[in-house]
């Protein structure tokens, strides 16, 4: 195995042109560490990141896929910073699968959790300044003169009497020299920074905005045949009986393949795939069919009344709401949603008994190689897998099982010829994978001005049962990422209590963009509010108080009243103001919105943000990360719903599962707090206290608290 992912190198290298600095391929392990149990621990050498031909251009390997989230650029900003090249030499591409591009906090490579910047920020700097100090080394050999008399600047090795030399014409002999020991680096200090920190222009912009960009969609073979699959309409149905004449007389159909429980339509083009999967007649059993989302909430109720594992507690816990003068009791239930992004799901794949290819946007490359090389009875050294751009993920392309690429699979060993699978919008609506449904209640006990207790009891479906993760995520009957901006909130409550209940459903789940945090901030944050106006207090006033002892979110409380101009808000017209803010994923974001009320519904006009992330290492791409969270997270809260009847999602495209369009988009201003601190997540962030934002908001106009989403749905009731 060893020997295939080297040439597997060898050849990107080659394919690439140009003369290389070599490559670098552990000598030990063949299975992701996570398999191993183990972290790497040691940085691997640079020149398995970085590439230097001698026509002076530099190719960044990314081990993490660019969806749109500006990877290819931020992440080649931390090597550029140390490497001191010219940023306008530099080109960003994905990795290919080889444990040396795992993820230094997952131990896996893959990309998620908001951790690209986060997990690579010393790690990148550091490959960026050794192969610097090897271009250096390798200069100072060519000249015959000391180390120290050789700097690094801008592509090139200068020194005072021998002239220069670029890094194109020391890229062969810095190949050749020991990699710098870590304890005679030193990384630049944040006011040397002239790359990280800047807003560098997209690398991958101009190719996007041309066409020239490949994503999973476009990839073309030879030959290639389309497929478009016919899959269960509900969990656990089973095919009866398949008639697929009117199918196979589709015009463009070439054939029809059965798969177990699904049926595969094979055709020259995409949409004579779709004509002919329309054309199939399929029988299915009736199981599961009773399966509904009132079946799923009365389940959720039901457990609710039970006992519940216990989470946090704080104090005495929720016995002092016996003393209680005041009591508030709230019921909250939020829906399944899916992924929904713009590229809907597809794998191409070649496979020709031996030997595999497959091109996809890959959240977890060397996860999906290896559930394709099990399905297709071969070495996964057998697998090559090609990472493309992709339009937009937000957890569906890290499938916990590899679903879409498992079905490629199976069809490509059924039909041994190049074929493109995709998935239309419906099938991936209804696909499954799906935000878990949650249902929560809350008791606070207050007394006079002050909060006695408050009680939180969450119940969902689970999200890590059946994974790699389980054993280290659910522990005691208690899932991490279900309770998580619950247990441990930073907000000082004296006496407190937190519980959950974990239960199934036939509706599989995933992580969606910020997980757990997407139904627990907006509890939260609404709760909190509701505190606020029992106590006929400011909510930044409260906020404050309960949380002293939170540096972070005290400045983005500070910032956010600043930008906002909250204190002196115009109270008067037929606006009103919410705020919220969130901790997830190291990062604390705090959100004002400014919202009328049209049609019943909350539109939303402005929205100030405040953002501590650390670090930022490209404002431009920070400040868009924010932008798209508020769109994903206003779409969720106004309108988006999984809902199912009969077994079946009805919903199916965007008629029904809207997105925000442009003329609903608010203006958005977004504010980072100054700070040196390693970079923490941004991707996720933003998304969870935009919704109860506007929700309080919208309490502060119409004096109704919406506990259900969407709130086109609360608002109806």
């Amino acid at each position: 195995m060893e020997s295939s992912r080297r040439e597997l190198i060898k050849t990107t290298t080659l394919a690439l042109g140009g003369l290389v600095v070599g490559f670098y391929v552990p000598e030990k392990g063949s299975s992701p560490a996570w398999a191993q149990g183990a972290v790497p621990k040691a940085p691997p050498a640079p020149n398995a990141f970085i590439r230097i031909a001698s026509d002076e251009s530099i190719t960044i390997f990314i081990n993490k896929l660019e969806m749109g989230q500006g990877v290819n650029t931020s992440m080649a900003q931390l090597i550029a910073e140390e490497l001191e090249c010219d940023w306008q030499k530099i080109q960003s591409v994905s990795a290919p699968v080889d444990p040396v591009y795992n993820h230094t906090m997952m131990g896996i490579q893959m990309t998620g959790g908001s951790t690209s910047l986060a997990s690579s920020w010393e790690q990148h700097r550091l490959l960026g300044a050794n192969m610097r100090e090897m271009l250096r080394q390798a200069a100072a050999e060519v000249w015959k003169v000391p180390l120290d008399s050789c700097q690094a600047q801008k592509g090139t090795i200068v020194h005072t009497q021998k002239g220069q030399l670029t890094y194109g014409q020391l890229a062969e002999a810095a190949s050749r020299m020991p990699l710098p020991t870590r304890e005679s680096i030193t990384l630049k200090a944040a006011a040397a920074y002239q790359v990280i920190g800047q807003s560098k222009a997209r690398v991958d912009a101009a190719d996007k905005v041309n066409g020239k960009a490949i994503f999973g969609l476009d990839v073309k073979l030879p030959g290639m045949l389309h497929a478009i699959v016919l899959h269960p309409p509900f969990a656990g149905a089973h095919i009866k009986s398949v008639d697929d004449k009117k199918a196979k007389a589709t015009a463009g159909v070439i054939d029809v393949v059965r798969m177990k429980d699904r049926v595969a339509v094979l055709a020259k083009n995409t949409f004579a795939a779709i004509k002919g999967r329309d054309a199939l007649a399929v029988t299915w059993d009736k199981k599961g069919t009773d399966a509904s989302s009132s079946s799923f909430l009365a389940a959720f109720q039901k457990a609710a009344k039970g006992d519940a594992p216990i989470a946090e507690t704080r104090g005495l816990g929720e016995k002092p709401l016996l003393k209680a003068k005041r009591t508030i009791e709230a019921e909250y239930v939020l829906p399944f949603l899916a992924h929904a992004a713009m590229e809907p799901l597809n794998v191409t794949i070649n496979f020709d008994g031996k030997t595999c290819e497959m091109w996809s946007g890959h959240q977890m490359p060397g996860i999906d190689t290896m559930r394709a090389a099990q399905i297709l009875g071969i070495d996964p050294s057998a697998v090559t897998a090609h990472t493309t751009y992709v339009g937009g993920s937000f957890g569906r392309r890290a499938s916990k099982d590899c679903d879409y690429v498992a079905v490629a699979a199976e069809l490509a060993k059924l039909v041994k010829k190049p074929l493109k699978v995709t998935w239309t919008r419906e099938d991936d609506m209804r696909g499954g994978y799906y935000r878990p449904m949650a249902l929560h209640r809350v008791r606070v006990g207050l007394k006079d001005k002050n909060l006695l207790a408050w009680d939180h009891r969450v119940v969902c479906q689970s999200i890590m049962k059946g994974t790699p993760f389980e054993a280290m995520m659910i522990k005691g009957g208690i899932e991490e990422a279900a309770v998580e901006g619950i247990a441990h909130t930073p907000y000082a409550f004296e006496n407190f209590r937190c519980t959950q209940n974990l239960v199934d459903t036939p509706m599989t789940t995933l992580w969606w963009r910020s997980v757990g945090n997407t139904h627990t901030a907006y509890v939260m944050e609404t709760m909190i509010d509701e505190l606020a106006h029992a106590f006929e207090q400011d909510p930044f006033v409260l906020r404050r108080q309960l949380l002293a002892a939170s540096p972070r979110h005290l400045a983005v409380l500070d910032l956010l009243e600043e930008r906002s101009g909250w204190k002196t808000r115009d109270k008067s017209g037929p606006h009103a103001f919410g705020v919220a803010l969130h901790q997830s994923f190291g990062s604390v974001v705090g959100h004002v919105v400014m919202v009328s009320i049209v049609d019943k519904m909350p539109r939303v006009h402005k929205v100030w943000s405040a953002v501590h992330c650390g670090q930022v290492v490209n404002p431009e791409q920070a400040k868009t990360q924010v932008e798209g969270s508020i769109v994903f997270g206003l779409s969720a809260a106004l309108y988006q719903e999984i809902a199912v009847e009969k077994g079946r999602v009805q919903t199916g495209n965007f008629d029904t599962y809207p997105v925000m369009r442009i003329d609903e988009m608010p203006v958005v201003d977004v504010a980072f707090v100054a700070s040196t601190d390693a970079p923490s997540g941004l991707g996720e962030p933003a998304v969870p206290p935009i919704a109860p934002a506007v929700a309080n908001a919208y309490f502060a106009l119409s004096k109704k608290r919406l506990r259900t989403l969407p709130f086109s749905k609360s608002i109806q009731v």
